[in-house]
């Protein structure tokens, strides 16, 4: 009986202290999650019909579609337009890559000659042109720089590129240069208001 008796000591002593490691977990599981930010979820700044959406490393937002809207309004001949929701889509795999746009959007003008096209894939910048939204001026001008210096070496192929604050709208080397300025009018009237404070998802 007298072991039977410390058997049961010893099983109950067992549970104790596995409810105490328990206790303990959970009670730390919560310290470490009310340390975690609660901000919400910044929202787009456009009039809205869809919510910001997230790839591994940063928000990407519809930002680009107000900018689309107000080109479209000013009568210009844009058709096609493909908003781009992950980065998968995007053609050079840039969107909501830390440090480069979080927000692309691009189009057709319809004077272009898709034929004479030397690339005329999807979503190429030669068909019309494309608009970038960063999440600040100074990674918008350092795209365009690139852009820049990679022109240089194919002038032939060299884009029209207009840079506002942390918007860069590219058009197609395919238009002329008077054609292309037609854009620069809406674009420099757009006002691109910050969403909200930057969440990367990659600390989410």
């Amino acid at each position: 009986m007298r072991d039977v008796g410390q058997s049961v000591r010893r099983s109950s002593l067992r549970h104790l202290r596995t409810a105490a490691v328990l206790a303990s977990a959970v009670m730390l599981v919560s310290i470490v999650l009310s340390a975690l930010p609660q901000e919400k979820i910044p929202l787009p700044f456009r009039a809205g019909h869809r919510q910001d959406r997230h790839t591994s490393t940063a928000t990407v937002t519809d930002e680009a579609e107000t900018v689309f809207r107000l080109v479209e309004g000013a009568g210009l001949p844009v058709e096609n337009a493909v908003l781009y929701a992950h980065r998968e889509e995007d053609p050079d795999g840039l969107l909501g890559v830390q440090n480069n746009y979080r927000s692309k959007l691009t189009f057709e003008d319809r004077r272009i000659d898709g034929g004479a096209v030397t690339a005329p894939d999807p979503g190429s910048v030669h068909l019309g042109g494309a608009i970038e939204v960063f999440p600040g001026a100074d990674a918008a001008r350092s795209r365009a720089e690139r852009l820049q210096t990679s022109a240089a070496r194919s002038p032939a192929h060299a884009e029209h590129a207009y840079l506002k604050g942390r918007i860069l709208l590219r058009l197609s080397p395919y238009l002329t240069e008077s054609a292309a300025d037609a854009y620069a009018a809406p674009l420099y009237a757009t006002e691109v208001v910050r969403p909200g404070p930057e969440r990367n998802t990659a600390d989410a």
